[in-house]
């Protein structure tokens, strides 16, 4: 019994593939010098097939970007063997690598005539690598793409350089957009699911137009250049073969046949394709697609499908369904009112508006009934859906426009997720981006088991991204993106998370955030507000209170208050590090990271995140949290107390406790003690020189500082520098320890100073060389203040 033939091993064979074929010769640099290595286009991998992606130049395509931190690899697609299916029930047969755009794929064949300038008459470009190698197989000069929208090149909105090269350097004279057979037709699943039946066809023919645009481009040099559209006749050819691939191997005993009748472009009529010269013009081709005649689209299709009598369906946005007694199509929903729906007594539409990003928004004005019927007719208020309330449910998965008869405000999440398993080299835009503005440095965690393990910072970020996908109700800190300097990322970081949630995230100023209206961010997932300085702390408190409430009053000018859910999370961005808000020791709320500049601008950066979106949302799907709840708002409030947030709460402090603050900073830096002891007394005399009330300078201590307090009276010191006149006229800094009786507070060295400042060498000598610069080291005299030796104890 003969062994079972592998997925690659029984497509190969189909292909008529041999090991000869399936080479291609490559420039490698070995031992500095270039030479031609043979490489096997197609390779047999554990997913399926691997299909090697070369340049017309025989140059291999690095798979990483510039600054990547993994290794450069050869760019490859993969024919997966077991096709996913997609949760919208898209099938994926194909896995590209993500980031880095698509490529042509060019036959041995077509590459051996680049390299000679040959003439080429016809210049054939199909969807699909096998069908063109297939194609390759049988004399044609032809070019695969990895889909119908893959015409463009990355970053650029112009025809692949490879193809303008190719018709260049052969002198294309005429090129050919060739299709599958299956371009018109429309599927029962379709019909059963009520989709769109304008979508397929449609997009087929935008094709068309995309490829006769770009064939028009002035780097061709070519003004002569002839443009055909091409489908296989698959109606009319035995067996219904959809592909080019699918017709040599169906029908190959009349291969030369069908070469021919494919070659002979200019003629149109034939057994195996029908033709369509698009040089002029594209209203025969749009006419062939039935794409503006409901009705002639409704009897093309009827016929070939039985099961579209006698149902309503979809066509271009309206709903149809065909009256036999009049011969035609009747509109049973306009496409119009989907923008339109209508809570309790009030009618909305849905808008598009642009917002400082030059990203369009969609949201919903209120419209009164009149102007409606004004701008549609009477009749179209019926087909306008209705709903009993608004409610405000976020879900990113499995989500519902409405639920239990109620509108839901929260919009659905626009992005499918990579079905297969992706990491970080999946995503590098994105890892390299997110590494850039959260860092890489250790913080200690304490994992679900209560082991306590160093993470670096930038898995704080993928979990507060992945919380806000997977649990978007749950309480976050007010993220604050800090820096003086421009050009950090931080607005970009608001269009990347813009990116992922799209219209859930509300990009708002600081006006917004203290009007009284706020319907166009309330029932938002993120509020990010640009450019952050709240001067008011009324409205400080009120972004405290919101960032932990359940219920949100939604204020919209000429309407009534509605009370709703609130699961707000907002993101502060300022350049202002110090005074963009008000902050306390007591302020949990508060996640500060202070941004640095970008070393390096990479273009196309938020074209890139938009490519890696769905590889990052699987990422995240796969992933496991490094953090447990720890707090209301989830993580533990000490590894979000960063130095920025440090300095936003010292520059919040009133001016005695920052010259408290300022003073006994100094007096650490300057005799390197571990603590000092002093009562209030002691400050109100040695820094302030009874400049403040002992009343207040005591709340001051007891209510914000809060050090700690001796509770029983006891000797004390604590140091003080003098200058005093020496015997010989000159000066000298003397250090003094000052004794005194009481209940001292006890301030802690590692409370004042930086972490870089704990870590510093002799803190005194730094101290007074920075000072004394240029001028010869003080003498320091050692000067004890001695206490009464009668005191009572």
């Amino acid at each position: 019994m003969s062994e079972e033939l592998s997925y690659y091993q029984a497509r190969m064979e189909q292909l008529g593939v041999t090991e000869e074929l399936n080479t291609i010769e490559l420039w490698q640099n070995v031992n500095n010098e270039n030479v031609l290595e043979p490489f096997p286009i197609f390779r047999e991998t554990e997913r399926g097939i691997e299909i090697l992606v070369y340049g017309i130049d025989r140059m291999k395509i690095p798979y990483a970007k510039e600054g990547s931190r993994w290794k450069k690899n050869d760019f490859c697609i993969v024919r997966l063997k077991e096709p996913v299916v997609k949760s919208n029930g898209d099938v994926m047969k194909y896995q590209i690598p993500k980031g880095v755009g698509t490529y042509p794929f060019f036959p041995p064949s077509l590459v051996k005539k680049f390299d000679d300038k040959s003439q080429i008459d016809t210049l054939f470009l199909t969807e699909g690598y096998f069908k063109a190698f297939k194609g390759a197989m049988h004399g044609l000069d032809i070019v695969g793409l990895s889909s119908i929208t893959h015409l463009k090149e990355k970053d650029k909105n112009a025809l692949h350089s490879d193809i303008i090269h190719l018709i260049r350097t052969c002198n294309v004279k005429k090129v050919v957009w060739l299709t599958d057979g299956d371009c018109l037709d429309i599927t029962k699943k379709e019909l059963d699911d009520g989709v769109d039946l304008y979508r397929r066809p449609s997009g087929f023919f935008k094709s068309a137009v995309a490829f006769k645009s770009l064939m028009e481009d002035k780097q061709l040099h070519n003004d002569d250049l002839e443009k055909f559209f091409v489908h296989i006749d698959s109606e009319n050819v035995p067996g219904h073969p959809k592909g080019l691939d699918d017709l040599l191997i169906e029908h190959v005993d009349k291969a030369p046949e069908i070469v021919k009748e494919l070659l002979n472009i200019t003629r149109e009529g034939g057994s195996y394709f029908w033709k369509c010269n698009i040089t002029f013009g594209l209203s025969r081709l749009q006419k062939h697609f039935m794409l503006t005649n409901v009705n002639e689209f409704y009897e093309y299709h009827a016929q070939r499908r039985k099961e579209m009598q006698n149902i309503s369906f979809v066509f271009n946005g309206t709903k149809y369904r065909y009256d036999d007694s009049k011969g035609e199509c009747k509109i049973e929903v306009p496409r119009e009112s989907k923008n339109y729906f209508r809570v309790g007594d009030h009618y909305f539409e849905f808008v598009k508006i642009p917002n400082k990003y030059e990203q369009l928004e969609q949201t919903f004005h209120r419209r009164l009934k009149t102007t409606i019927i004004d701008d549609h007719g009477k009749n179209f208020i019926n087909h306008i859906p209705k709903y009993k309330a608004f409610c405000n449910v976020p879900d990113h998965v499995n989500y519902q426009q409405v639920i239990y008869g109620n509108f839901n405000t929260y919009s659905p999440f626009e992005h499918e997720p990579e079905p297969v398993e992706c990491a970080e080299e999946d995503f590098p835009t994105i890892f390299k981006f997110l590494k850039h503005i959260f860092g890489v440095r250790p913080v200690t965690i304490k994992t679900a088991d209560g082991q306590k393990v160093e993470m670096p910072y930038l898995q704080l970020a993928y979990d507060y991204i992945q919380l806000l996908y997977q649990r978007p109700t749950h309480i976050l800190p007010i993220m604050c993106l800090v820096s003086k300097e421009n050009e950090t990322g931080k607005s970009t970081f608001a269009k990347f998370l813009k990116q992922i949630f799209t219209a859930n995230v509300a990009i708002v100023g600081n006006q917004d955030l203290a009007a009284d209206f706020n319907s166009h961010w309330a029932s938002k997932l993120l509020v990010i507000c640009d450019e952050t300085k709240i001067d008011k702390q009324s409205v400080v408190e009120k972004v405290k209170s919101l960032s932990t409430a359940d219920k949100i009053m939604m204020n919209a000018k000429g309407r009534d208050q509605v009370e709703m859910d609130c699961f707000l999370k907002f993101i502060f961005i300022t350049n202002n590090e110090d005074n963009f808000i008000y902050a306390s020791d007591e302020d949990l709320r508060y996640w500060i990271i202070k941004v640095p500049k970008l070393l390096e601008k990479v273009p196309g950066m938020e074209d890139a995140f938009k490519d890696e979106i769905p590889a990052f949302i699987s990422f995240l799907n796969r992933r496991q949290l490094v953090t447990t709840r720890e707090s209301r708002m989830w993580f533990n409030p000490e590894i979000l107390k960063t130095e920025a947030l440090k300095k936003v709460v010292s520059y919040s402090r009133p001016t005695i406790e920052k010259e408290i603050h300022l003073k006994l900073h100094d007096l650490f830096i300057e005799f390197g003690v571990q603590e000092i002891r002093m009562s209030r007394k002691n400050i109100q005399e040695e820094f302030f020189n009874g400049r403040y009330e002992a009343t207040y300078l005591e709340r001051v201590l007891k209510d914000n500082i809060k050090p700690e307090q001796v509770t029983v009276v006891q000797r004390y010191r604590f140091p003080r520098w003098e200058t005093r006149q020496t015997s010989a006229g000159t000066k000298e800094r003397v250090k003094i320890e000052v004794a005194d009786v009481g209940r001292p507070y006890i301030f802690k060295r590692e409370d004042y100073l930086q972490e870089e400042e704990l870590g510093s060498g002799d803190p005194k000598v730094a101290y007074e060389s920075q000072f004394f610069e240029n001028e010869p080291a003080p003498s320091v005299a050692e000067v004890t203040t001695e206490l009464p030796s009668d005191l009572p104890f």
